[in-house]
């Protein structure tokens, strides 16, 4: 208590030569632990071997909610995270920013990984990951790139910018539009430090350029069902050509529960791939397409199994067959402890004839 009331004091103090005045407000600390072991084995004519690694998740939120001075509801906060890939920079700039102000059914919102988006796959609803394998036949095929990733798409939306949106709340289900004026990176330039074009036009390649997002999430007013629909679009710099590229994403998705059984689908598809999941990073003349069904089914209140089919096809010159993947997945509830296995199947990974790959993956979470 002593701390939270030194916290406090120290904030009305910053405040104070703003001009601004403290409201009452509710601050919450939580945060997840996930760490988990991926085993992966290649079988084929394109690139034989197997190997395996723990992974993990790590995440702080903090958050404050409340009342301004008009009446009017306000919400901010700001997460950490670190997860294998990430930086210190990546992880602690771009993850969850946010200050909203919502009134009535309306919410207003300037940050980052903060507005409802696309990025979910209704027909995995119990494995691990996405549905997209990643690491198998890594650098298999000419011209595809070194992560190996799945040409499924993942999802193609732009929330982890940093952007101005509203969400309208429509029955039991809500509209978004976002904006985002530069996609070069998650990162920001400083107030009043360095805000240079340089920062604004950074050389990380094909990211340049302003994006918009209008999207779905709700039940359609069906009881049972849950339901998303996305439309990305946005330009970016081919290097090959200096050119400006249009990159479009729509992602479409549906999944109904009746009693313990829940039944998915989903569509998704990209034009001029963001960041080029098969081809380099400035191949913006690749096109996505990626389908998938799946079935649920809730055998206890801690025991959950799922069954994800997919299939992925690209335009790309390397990418002569259809990717198709099988992912069968296992949940259960300790609690406190929640513990997922998935075993992937996965044939003609990126759409190479005979690049063939077998995934396990094991994950223990925690949330606090």
């Amino acid at each position: 208590m002593l701390n939270k009331l030194r916290l406090s004091t120290a904030i009305v103090g910053s405040l104070a030569g703003l001009g601004l005045s403290a409201a009452v407000a509710q601050t919450t600390v939580s945060g997840n632990i996930n760490i988990g072991f991926i085993a992966t084995s290649t079988d084929n004519t394109v690139k034989d071997g197997s190997w395996s690694s723990m992974t993990k998740e790590t995440q702080i939120n903090l958050a404050t909610k409340g009342k301004l001075n008009n009446g009017m509801d306000y919400a901010a906060g700001f997460s950490i995270e670190n997860d294998g890939p990430d930086t210190g920079a990546t992880g602690t700039h771009a993850e969850g920013n946010y200050i909203e102000i919502s009134s009535g059914a309306t919410t207003l919102t300037l940050g980052a990984d903060r507005i409802q988006n696309g990025d979910v796959h209704f027909t995995n609803a119990v494995g691990v990951g996405y549905i997209g394998q990643d690491g198998l036949g890594a650098g298999a095929a000419a011209g595809t790139s070194a992560s190996s990733i799945s040409i499924f798409p993942r999802h193609g939306s732009i929330y982890q910018f940093f952007g101005a949106g509203v969400v309208q709340t429509v029955g039991k289900g809500k509209l978004s539009a976002y904006y985002v004026p530069n996609m070069t990176t998650t990162l920001l330039n400083d107030i009043g430090n360095d805000a240079t074009a340089a920062g604004a036009n950074n050389t990380s390649g094909a990211r340049k350029g302003s994006a918009y997002e209008i999207g779905y999430r709700g039940d359609l007013g069906v009881s049972g069902l849950q339901a998303k629909a996305f439309m990305t679009s946005g330009d970016r710099i081919d290097m090959q050509t200096s050119a400006n590229k249009e990159v479009k994403t729509r992602n479409l998705g549906l999944a109904y529960t009746t009693g313990a059984v829940t039944l998915s689908a989903e569509k998704i598809t990209t034009e001029g791939v963001q960041g080029g999941f098969l081809g380099s990073a400035t191949n913006l003349t690749e096109e996505l397409d990626g389908k998938a069904v799946g079935i649920a089914y809730a055998a206890s209140k801690d025991l959950s199994l799922g069954l994800t089919y997919a299939k992925a096809d690209s335009n790309h010159a390397t990418s002569v067959d259809t990717e198709k993947t099988v992912i069968a997945s296992i949940g259960y509830s300790l609690g406190a402890v929640a513990v997922k296995a998935s075993y992937a199947d996965v044939s003609d990974f990126q759409g190479v004839n005979g690049n063939d790959g077998k995934q396990f993956r094991l994950l223990m979470l925690t949330n606090f």
